[in-house]
């Protein structure tokens, strides 16, 4: 079973905190593979579940595979209904496309897959994933991008912005 490194930590209250694999790191990796993957959300008895699809590098895709349900969740300290829906959702995609691939976090022994260590800020967009932007954000739409991001060329967004655009792309083509 391959592994990926927990690379972001959180604190929840003053006391605990937690790391976890980010979605960006889960992406280099797949995408380093040669692998890609779409995700949307399937109501089953009443419950939403994370559905993911493989698609291999000649872009046959795979049967969805049912992962985490979406729970509702409560977040110490955090009153907004939209982010706390938001955190249950992102951390149900990032279990369910671990779960989809057969890859584990590392543990104190693993050896690890992950790219040198570096915040995800520091990290800019991958070429694949400019291209991708570029073919979706055209005229008005790239110039709204690049100044809501504060940036003057595609190829200075971060990577996790870029993962999270990118989601947005295929979310909207499989609804």
């Amino acid at each position: 079973m391959d592994t990926v490194s927990k690379n972001r930590t959180a604190k929840v209250g003053e006391k605990y905190s937690y790391k976890y694999v980010d979605i960006a790191q889960i992406h280099d990796y797949l995408d380093s593979i040669g692998m890609r993957y779409y995700q949307y959300i399937d109501r089953i008895d009443s419950d939403d579940y994370i559905m993911t699809v493989k698609v291999d590098k000649d872009g046959n895709e795979g049967k969805p595979l049912r992962g985490c349900r979406v729970v509702d969740a409560t977040l110490v300290g955090v009153n907004n209904p939209a982010q706390q829906q938001g955190s249950a959702l992102t951390y149900a995609r990032r279990y369910s496309l671990l779960m989809a691939f057969g890859l584990a976090t590392e543990d104190d022994d693993a050896q690890t897959l992950s790219t040198p260590k570096e915040t995800k800020e520091e990290r800019k967009a991958t070429p694949k994933q400019i291209d991708i932007l570029k073919r979706n954000y055209t005229g008005e739409n790239m110039t709204k991008l690049l100044a809501k991001n504060n940036i003057t060329q595609i190829e200075d967004l971060p990577m996790s912005k870029a993962s999270e655009l990118i989601d947005k792309i295929f979310n909207r083509e499989v609804r």
